[in-house]
């Protein structure tokens, strides 16, 4: 989907970006990972030529960018900016029609195209179409900027700190979106961000950056267990290698069967039938470093695993550990 070669970019003096290369297949989401001034962010505009590159080549579908009409590389890529950019006197449904009026849609698939993904973005076109962006909450905002990149229907997700200026609980809620979103649409995405936790979450490999190169890239679990040089070995945090490890797994392909009468629920409580009293529960898409949290705290190292209110196994200790060091 998108190759980048031997990509360059000097300001004068300085080296920004410095002999990058990497590729994107489809339907793949690629973290841009760094420091502040470690070139991603000046990376992500080399690849849809807001900035032109020193040297180097960007391919889109085997066809070189450089080639293109700006304006029709520019449609391929939408492009998400942490500062969101809505256009103040324009209600939410005007800002988020700008591209597909520019390409000559009719109305009725604009309008169509609006509602879908503001339901996507869990935003109620009802309620939001008419609002203005001082209306929204930094968060609603970012929702709308995100339907905005979206609305021409491209083939690219460019998104620079997205999510960057959120308080933590919003960030994570729509971290949480976007990788449904992704799941859902095979969204092709290139994702810049300095939180090495928001790459790992929403990345399926990870390419970390200082100095304007790119030290190495592979999936957030190949970085954490195998770190190529120092310096990525310090981004990835040695102490914390096990939790973030543990971070990566979902609970859901790690438990097992539950023992016949151990659990039982009572609306939304869970009870240890054997020791008969209410015990703790992780639900079956938490992360195995979550369920190791609510082991701790309820002083077990054994809990039911739930989905929809219904219990649908346990998950141990033992099976957690053994995945924190294996390999």
């Amino acid at each position: 989907m998108i190759e980048v070669e031997g990509l360059s970019k000097r300001f004068g003096e300085v080296l920004a970006v410095d002999d990058v290369s990497f590729s994107v297949a489809e339907g793949e989401v690629l973290a841009l990972v760094g420091t502040s001034g470690s070139g991603k962010s000046t990376t992500l505009r080399l690849v849809n030529r807001l900035i032109e590159p020193t040297s180097g080549v960007v391919r889109l579908r085997g066809a070189e960018t450089r080639e293109m009409p700006p304006e029709k590389l520019r449609r391929e890529m939408g492009y998400v900016i942490q500062s969101v950019g809505l256009f103040p006197h324009w209600t939410v449904a005007e800002n988020i029609a700008v591209l597909p009026r520019l390409l000559g849609w009719e109305k009725t698939r604009i309008a169509g195209r609006v509602d879908e993904l503001l339901r996507l973005l869990a935003l109620d076109p009802a309620e939001f179409g008419g609002k203005y962006p001082r209306q929204l909450s930094g968060g609603q905002q970012q929702r709308v900027g995100v339907a905005r990149a979206l609305a021409g229907e491209p083939s690219v997700l460019l998104m620079d700190e997205p999510f960057g200026a959120l308080d933590p609980v919003t960030r994570a809620r729509l971290q949480d979106e976007f990788a449904a979103i992704q799941r859902e649409r095979g969204i092709t995405a290139i994702v810049v961000t300095h939180d090495l936790d928001e790459a790992f979450k929403l990345g399926h490999r990870v390419a970390l950056m200082d100095r304007g190169r790119l030290l190495q890239i592979g999936t957030p679990e190949s970085l954490i267990r195998s770190p190529s040089e120092w310096m990525v070995r310090q981004f990835v945090g040695p102490e914390e290698r096990a939790l973030r490890i543990l971070s990566l797994h979902r609970v859901a392909d790690h438990l097992a069967p539950a023992e016949p009468g151990r659990w039982r629920m009572d609306g939304r409580h869970a009870f240890d039938a054997v020791a008969d009293k209410p015990i703790g529960r992780v639900e079956h898409r938490d992360t195995l470093r979550e369920a190791l949290s609510a082991m701790v705290w309820n002083g077990t190292d054994l809990l039911p695993v739930v989905r929809d209110g219904e219990v649908i196994g346990q998950i141990s200790a033992a099976a957690i550990q053994a995945v924190g060091r294996r390999g």
